[in-house]
């Protein structure tokens, strides 16, 4: 079954009853399944090792068939979720609110490419932007140190940088050591058993038309593999924003 037919079957659901609690549709919990699977770059067996059941029982649930509620809550904590979020009785939404929170939810979302930060071009256009945000989701604290350094490095390359490149060819040499410096930090990272991701999203703002954020994402390798494999990552534009100015009276 293609993602168009789930969709198609979630498209010809009936409304369901406003007063009485029920689970999500198994069309909507396989199109979720789907969704996140895809996100993190897993092959179905990755998800079946990670929620502990058959392959069998994955490919089951992305058809929208039905499986056990403890099939369900194992692939829900696989992702993240609580247990529960693919099975737990709920009022539905009126569809206008259930509009509403999927755009609140998506329409701020933006795709950024990105690649595993290994060479000197991924640093120097990490460097030139103008702000840069890490994601570290699912990294333990024992981390922070080896992760604030990189913060580190990466500020200390946006400022020198800058004064290395108005120095012109004859700096070339300082500009590699502080690549390699950066890279080295990377390398650390990935010793200890991350994968580290980096990209440039495009962040217009308020008079600053031109406003570039380096993104940095970091993640287990075990707990998520397919990150060295992943091309794009989903943004909120509103996590790059810069405050209001306020007016002044």
């Amino acid at each position: 079954m293609t993602t168009q037919d789930l969709l198609n079957r979630i498209a010809d659901l009936g409304e369901r009853p406003r007063n009485t609690p029920s689970a999500p549709p198994v069309e909507v919990v396989a199109f979720v399944v789907r969704w996140n699977r895809g996100l993190r770059q897993w092959k179905t067996s990755t998800l079946a090792d990670f929620a502990r059941v058959s392959v069998s029982t994955v490919e089951r649930v992305e058809r929208g068939e039905r499986v056990s509620v403890e099939a369900l809550d194992r692939i829900a904590q696989a992702f993240g979720y609580e247990a529960g979020y693919f099975t737990a009785p709920r009022l539905p939404l009126p569809p206008e609110e259930a509009a509403a929170a999927m755009t609140e939810t998506y329409s701020n979302l933006e795709p950024v490419a990105v690649a595993p930060m290994k060479s000197h071009r991924a640093v120097r256009e990490a460097a030139r932007c103008d702000a840069y945000l890490i994601h570290r989701p699912g990294v333990p604290d024992t981390y922070d140190d080896d992760i604030a350094n990189l913060a580190e490095w990466l500020d200390l390359a946006s400022f020198v940088l800058s004064e290395l490149i108005a120095a012109g060819p004859s700096m070339e040499g300082r500009r590699r050591e502080l690549y390699n410096g950066i890279l080295a930090s990377v390398g650390e990272l990935e010793r200890r058993g991350l994968t580290i991701l980096s990209g440039v999203m495009s962040a217009p703002q308020d008079r600053l038309p031109d406003w570039k954020v380096a993104v940095v994402s970091i993640t287990p390798r075990l707990t998520d593999p397919g990150a060295a494999k992943r091309r794009h990552l989903m943004v909120d534009r509103r996590v790059v924003a810069l405050p209001a100015r306020s007016s002044a009276t």
